[in-house]
This record gives C-alpha cells, sequence and structure tokens, in this order.
C-alpha cells in the first residue's frame, strides 16, 4: 500500500473553522457507516449469529428504523445521495466512478455556513470533478481534498495498513482520529458535524483473527441461501463478515465513550448506519447491486437524547435521500428547496405518528442486471422491482422476510402485481428517471453486456440478463 494510499486512508482532524453565527449552541452530529453491512447482520435485527452488543444497546437508547433503504445500493452513488439528498438520476452519480451531473448544495455545506465545524476520515468515494464555490468537497475542510479516498474500493484490500513498522487495522485508525476528533472539538464553543467512513464488512472477507474463530462453527444461514455453490461460498465468508461486523462493534464502543468523557453525550446526535448491504449467497447472489433486502436494506439507528424517545421503532421506509433533510431539521436547519430527501424527524422525535412517505424508491442502472438495469420500490409491505423488459421480482416482504416466494408468476397476485407496476411507473414518472438514462463516465461499461463485472456473479443463479454474452452463467461449449 503506497504512502500517499495510508494518508488518504487515516487522516483526521479534517476540520475547518466555521462562523461564529448561532445564538444558542446547536447538537453535535455524529455519522457512523460502514460499508456492505446489511441490516440483518445486527443483534437487533435479529440475526441469531452475530456479535454486537454496543449496537444492540445503542439501538434501544433512541430510534431504530427496521425499513431503512440504500436508494442506489452501491458505494459511490448512495455516498452521493447521503451527502445531496438527490436520487442518482438527478446528481448523476449511477455507478462507481460516474461524475456529478449537477451542482448542488452538500449537507456539509449547510452546517458549515450555520457555524458547524465539518470533519470526515476514512473511505470518501464521491468521484472527483464535484465542484462547489470554494473547491472543497462538499463543504468539507480544504484539506479533506488530498486526505479523503475519492475512487476505487478504498484502496484497503486487506484493511490494515503499516505504521511505523507495526500492521494497525484501519478501522481502529480511523475511530482514533474520530475520539481525537470528539475531544478536541467539544472544548470549543462551536457545534460540530464529523462522518467516519469504514470500509469493512466489505470485501475482501478478512477479519482480525480475534473475531473470527468463534462464527465457524454452528453457522445458522437464512433460508434464502440456496444448497450446493451458494450455500458453500456463505459458509465459507460469513465468519469473516460477522467476525468484521463485531470488530467494528468494539470500535464504536470506543467512540460512544470518548462521548460520554468529553461530557457532549447529551448534546450530540450521533447514527450508526451503512452505505449498502451485502447478499454473502442470499438467493445464490453476491455483493449489492440487488433490489432484495440483503443488498438494499441497512442499519440505521439515531439517539438524541431529550428528543428522541429511547425504544423507538420506525416501521415506515426511509431511505439515504431523507438523512440529510431530517439532520438538518434535528439540528434547526432547513434544507435545501428542490431535493429528493424529506424531513423525518417529527415521526422520529413523536410529533407525528404519519411517515411523510409509505415507500422508498431504488435505482440501479448498471448492476448483474445489465443496462439499463432495474427499478424497484420498497413499501413496509411490499418489495417490488422490475427491468426495462418486464416484471422481476415481487415479495410480500413483511410475511416473507426472507423473500423465499416470488409472486411475479403468481396468478392470485396479478392485480397486486399490477399495482405495484403502475405505482413503479408513476415514481420513475415523477422522479424525471427513464430506461434510457446512461452515464458516460465511471465503470458503467463493464456492466454493459459482455463486461468484465458481469462475469463475477458465479454461483450459478440465473437473473435477468445472465443468458446474454458475458452474463456469466452459459458455458460455451469446447472447441474439440
Amino acid at each position: 500500500m503506497s504512502t500517499l494510499l495510508r494518508r488518504d486512508l487515516i487522516l483526521g482532524g479534517l476540520a475547518a473553522a466555521a462562523p461564529a453565527m448561532q445564538a444558542a449552541k446547536r447538537p453535535n452530529i455524529l455519522y457512523v457507516f460502514s460499508d456492505q453491512h446489511r441490516a440483518s447482520a445486527v443483534g437487533a435485527y435479529g440475526d441469531p449469529n452475530v456479535r454486537t452488543p454496543t449496537l444492540d444497546a445503542f439501538s434501544k437508547q433512541g430510534a431504530r428504523f427496521d425499513v431503512a433503504i440504500s436508494n442506489t445500493p452501491v458505494c459511490c452513488p448512495h455516498r452521493a445521495c447521503l451527502q445531496t439528498g438527490l436520487y442518482s438520476n438527478h446528481h448523476g452519480v449511477v455507478s462507481n466512478g460516474v461524475r456529478f451531473t449537477r451542482k448542488a448544495r452538500g449537507l456539509a455545506e449547510q452546517f458549515r455556513d450555520a457555524g458547524y465545524v465539518t470533519g470526515y476520515t476514512g473511505k470518501w468515494h464521491i468521484p472527483a470533478g464535484y465542484g462547489t464555490e470554494n473547491g472543497n468537497p462538499l463543504g468539507y475542510p480544504p484539506d479533506a481534498v488530498g486526505g479523503l479516498t475519492r475512487g476505487g474500493d478504498g484502496g484497503a484490500r486487506a484493511h490494515c495498513t503499516m505504521v511505523n513498522g507495526k500492521e494497525l487495522y484501519i478501522p481502529t485508525i480511523l475511530a482514533d482520529n474520530a475520539v481525537k476528533f470528539i475531544q478536541e472539538k467539544s472544548r470549543g464553543s462551536a457545534p460540530w458535524l464529523y462522518f467516519l467512513s469504514w470500509l469493512p464488512p466489505h470485501s475482501p472477507y478478512i477479519a482480525p483473527p480475534d473475531y473470527r474463530s468463534h462464527y465457524q462453527a454452528n453457522l445458522k444461514l437464512q433460508p434464502n441461501v440456496p444448497k450446493g455453490a451458494p450455500e458453500d461460498y456463505t459458509r465459507k465468508v460469513l465468519p469473516d463478515y460477522y467476525g468484521m461486523v463485531e470488530s467494528l462493534d468494539a470500535e464504536f464502543k470506543r467512540i460512544l465513550d470518548a462521548l460520554d468523557r468529553a461530557g457532549v453525550a447529551k448534546d450530540t446526535i450521533v447514527c450508526y448506519s451503512s452505505d449498502h448491504g451485502d447478499m454473502v449467497g442470499g438467493h445464490g447472489y453476491t455483493a449489492k447491486r440487488w433490489p432484495h433486502d440483503e443488498s438494499a436494506r441497512v442499519p440505521l439507528m439515531i439517539r438524541y437524547p431529550g428528543r428522541i424517545r429511547p425504544g423507538t421503532v420506525i416501521a415506515d421506509p426511509f431511505s439515504t435521500v431523507d438523512v440529510y433533510p431530517t439532520l438538518a431539521s434535528l439540528a434547526g436547519l432547513k434544507a435545501p428547496t428542490g431535493i429528493d430527501g424529506l424531513d423525518y424527524s417529527d415521526l422520529i422525535t413523536g410529533r407525528k405518528s404519519i411517515a411523510p412517505r409509505d415507500y422508498a424508491y431504488l435505482q440501479m442502472m448498471y448492476a448483474y442486471v445489465p443496462w439499463p438495469g432495474w427499478r424497484a420500490i420498497r413499501t413496509r409491505e411490499y418489495t417490488y422491482a422490475r427491468t426495462g423488459k418486464a416484471p422481476w421480482i415481487l415479495y410480500h416482504t413483511a410475511k416473507d422476510p426472507f423473500q423465499t416466494r416470488n409472486l411475479v408468476d403468481d396468478p392470485s397476485s396479478r392485480t397486486l402485481l399490477a399495482e405495484m407496476d403502475r405505482r413503479l411507473a408513476a415514481l420513475m414518472k415523477e422522479s424525471g428517471d427513464t430506461w434510457e438514462y446512461q452515464a458516460t463516465t465511471g465503470d458503467y461499461q463493464q456492466w454493459m453486456p459482455g463486461g468484465a463485472k458481469l462475469e463475477v456473479q458465479q454461483l450459478g443463479v440465473p437473473y435477468p440478463g445472465s443468458d446474454v454474452r458475458g452474463g456469466g452463467r452459459k458455458k460455451r461449449k469446447k472447441k474439440r
């Protein structure tokens, strides 16, 4: 790993002096998120295997969202949605490495201009080329331009780095950065906003040894993991996947303890989430970019003492674009007009009992399902996705949480299927999304028929487009 890359990953304390403009101090905000951490891989969300005592306790100290959805479940698009409150077709980052096509006011810009000290450490992974009025990325300090990873998968393929001759776990280094930021900035009079982005439990699945061994026996697999190659794959990678999650749980405790020591726990909004999930063999698929819950549903827990009642559970769908306006409102700010996200603060603080909307809209232009990909809608009850050609999946997820029964071809579900299809078409029209949308930068060509990234799905389960050239499942006959 290069010196520059190590610096990109471990640089912390990315703080900027903010204007002293607030009459009364607003709450601090700490947003911690991991990469490829599916919601089901948390004890509080029902996983019988994983050990997450800190997250389980944290989930009871505020609100837990049971249906938090990544609008475009892959790294770059999610992070762009998070920072702008816009759907992927509106900001333009529809796949990894694809550049912004629209300038938007970033979350940190909004908070910075309201008097916040802003900071970020860890994986950035938003493409270069986003122009703001001061040249900084979305409102973070000038040194963030060189101190944040801006492409690839963060580069930390083994999740460790060498510092002064010692191999250190990068999540520990990033937690150290967060602890230092909390200690230093909590002494000042200005409120602060800080993001920490961990790479695990993203592949490669390599957990610290102390966290891996106790998952190697008696694993209880989800019922949607097919026998054969998918089950073999799942049993191989789950111990490390769970081990990485458990290691982050321990690092998260260190950060929460730092808030207590600094005396600011009661004055700080703390969120834990992820950019998207991981199929880990569910339905016979790998990684992300799928509309299924293992890929699209993420953990999301938020604590705000005195404002959010402990033990609150939100069953209504909530999506990435809603984070920006919700945090802004909780801090007494207004998100900019014209974004796709909605403010859920009244719902989670109990001032209202009805959510701003009853669905999450999902987009994936480039995936294992070749361009133009798929679009989906997730409600409390149902998950529906289609390609440009035809309906693909329909699950009654509330009754079938592992999504084992696809209702698309069920004659008794024709009325429901037609209703969900009409609703999805209306959402596409409302958001200005079309099946003709196509990127011109980034990795999109690798997801087209014949592209290299269509070859990695090799667990033997078909999906729309898997029969195209380069789709990875039709075996070519050997020439004699």
